[in-house]
């Protein structure tokens, strides 16, 4: 097996066109859905959608990269390692594996997390015909994390009244003030939408075309920026003892944690994307996990996001400092160290590969 930072890249466009050339190679049709935007060089953009095995296997693995966009690359290089090393080749009869590469495309080509819309897609999953959830935590921190310009004096107010929020009631608190999801500040972080994004539209059209059909839906969603640097974690939103957590246990093994206990790393969210695929999935049984790996400490990472959201809602994209946070950004979810690289790729190709065989 070739080593991981072999299949790391170093954009979008180049992760996208090796995904296309590494597919040609091993024969496989990739099925492309064209965002209506264009990339920061004018290129096409695109969910990409690779089927291996027949299409009406009963069990499918789905594969997801890209759900927030710059932390893409990690779950692109997993799934280019997958085609181009063969691993693929020889699936157990009854099995098929289905890669959806830039889930939300235009986060990815953009090294944004968050959608064209600024909505994370991984809170776009309510039923937007109820009324939104109202978050009030979020509301009481929502200048903190959009503060005023990113000048020395008010980036320190907004990490005091950050630093009140956690004093007052726990670092916990904050994490899941910051990130359950909120539908209130369209210009705020976490936000989770007004409506169904178009990259929300495109996975209901991936589901009804490639997982219908299906007894057991897997999926495997690629994550990074929370945890220890190099570090993995399974994470489930399925309740302890239920079959939907013992399913998740099976495949991938007793460290699984779910967010319901408040084990995991990540709070548990609203309007997650487990959530959908739920209900396009049904009647089929779905065994949903995120794989999060670390990079950056967890105040680095909010400092990323807290720029670069500032940057889209108040600078300029062509002003001196854009580059950098940018550059800020993308290290924070997907550095370029080889030993990260290496480290990551491995703990995807474990999960994946040791799903295939239990399925």
């Amino acid at each position: 097996m070739r080593s991981g930072q072999h299949h790391f890249s170093a954009d979008y466009a180049t992760a996208r066109r090796r995904l296309v050339e590494a597919c040609a190679a091993r024969g496989l049709t990739v099925e492309s859905h064209r965002h209506p935007l264009r990339g920061p060089s004018g290129e096409p953009i695109a969910l990409d959608v690779v089927r291996v095995g027949p299409a009406d296997a009963p069990r499918r693995l789905l594969l997801l990269a890209g759900t927030h966009g710059v932390e893409g690359y990690f779950g692109a290089a997993v799934i280019h390692g997958l085609i181009a090393d063969g691993h693929l080749d020889h699936l157990p009869r009854g099995v098929a594996v289905v890669m959806v590469h830039g889930v939300n495309p235009w986060g990815f080509a953009w090294t944004r997390r968050v959608t064209e819309e600024n909505v994370d897609l991984n809170r776009n999953w309510i039923d937007f015909s109820a009324p939104r959830p109202h978050h009030q935590d979020y509301e009481r921190i929502a200048d903190a994390l959009l503060p005023e310009s990113l000048e020395p004096a008010s980036l320190a107010a907004a990490d005091a009244a950050l630093r009140h929020f956690a004093l007052s009631n726990g670092f916990a608190a904050l994490q899941a003030a910051v990130t359950r999801g909120q539908y209130h500040f369209a210009d705020g972080l976490y936000f989770g939408g007004f409506g169904p994004t178009w990259a929300r539209r495109r996975m209901a059209d991936v589901a009804a075309a490639h997982l219908s059909g299906a007894e057991h839906v897997a999926v495997v969603d690629f994550h990074s920026g929370l945890g220890a640097y190099g570090t993995g974690e399974l994470i489930t939103i399925a309740a302890p003892n239920s079959a939907d957590h013992e399913r998740a246990i099976h495949l991938f093994g007793d460290t699984v944690k779910s967010t319901l206990t408040g084990e995991s790393l990540s709070a548990h969210l609203t309007g997650s994307l487990d959530e959908g695929l739920a209900a396009l999935t049904r009647p089929a049984h779905l065994t949903f996990v995120a794989l999060e790996v670390g990079a950056r400490d967890g105040q680095t990472v909010i400092a990323a996001l807290r720029d670069d959201n500032w940057l889209h809602q108040s600078g300029r994209l062509d002003s001196g400092g854009a580059a950098a946070i940018k550059a800020r950004l993308k290290d924070a979810f997907a550095p370029g160290e080889a030993d990260w690289q290496d480290r990551v790729y491995a703990l995807g190709i474990d999960c994946v590969t040791g799903a295939i065989a239990k399925l």
